[in-house]
């Protein structure tokens, strides 16, 4: 068994998988030592931990699993990995870019634009196996976020979908700007990808995915799972 671990700007993901299966997954906000000792009492199996680290808490992971006597990996571009790297600092880039990269690589043909809606949006395009780069930009929360604090009489809103086309309020006016905002950006990055290359196929993945599915045009594939199974791709490239 695996247990793969995405540390994330905000909050930790993990899941464990059996003969590349997921056969069971969480995320905590506020994730500790003690909720890694519960997964292993819970699964005593696990011979092998890889974690993506946006965010912190890996070096703990490490220990731990020290302790334990557990393989652990921590991805980065020197990783064996079934995809090539054309990035000018690839030791900048993200390890969660990278696993959201091999999961695609090993579960969609052709070349693809991933696009990951979290924290921060993400959009890296594969092309012929090779990561070519990609964009990143402010996810909906981050944006509501800098409003609030960037000014000084816009509310502090949680973001959630509003059913109209002009806000009428502030509230909606703000709610209504983000998503649109995030929307049209999508759409925008996929038009300008497809003029290059017409048979890309688009993979939505993230958090924030499921806002959006519903209005995004030309999406071919949805996978919320994406990066845990490009992490637990990684560990097999890596044993």
């Amino acid at each position: 068994m695996n247990l793969v671990l995405d540390l994330g700007n905000t909050n930790v993901k993990w899941a464990i998988l059996h003969k590349d299966k997921i056969i069971d997954h969480g995320i905590k906000l506020d994730f500790s030592l003690d909720d890694l000792a519960k997964i292993r009492l819970k699964h005593s199996s696990i011979h092998n931990v890889c974690c993506s680290k946006s965010g912190r808490f890996s070096q703990s992971v490490e220990k731990f699993c020290k302790r334990f006597k557990i393989k652990y990996l921590e991805v980065n571009h020197s990783c064996h990995l079934p995809i090539s790297i054309d990035y000018y600092t690839p030791e900048t880039l993200g390890s969660d870019r990278i696993a959201l990269c091999v999961g695609a690589h090993m579960t969609v043909p052709g070349d693809k634009l991933i696009i990951d809606l979290g924290t921060c949006i993400t959009y890296d395009l594969l092309i012929k196996n090779k990561y070519l780069g990609g964009q990143i930009s402010p996810g909906c929360h981050m944006r509501l976020n800098s409003l609030y604090k960037d000014t000084a009489n816009l509310p502090k809103l949680n973001f959630e979908i509003i059913s109209k086309d002009i806000g009428k309020t502030t509230k909606d006016s703000i709610l209504i700007g983000v998503y649109e905002g995030v929307l049209f950006e999508i759409e925008g990055i996929i038009q300008k990808h497809k003029l290059r290359y017409p048979n890309i196929k688009v993979i939505l993945t993230g958090g924030d995915g499921h806002f959006f599915k519903k209005r995004i045009k030309h999406i071919n594939f949805i996978n919320p799972y994406l990066l845990m199974e490009g992490l637990n791709y990684i560990i097999a490239f890596n044993e």
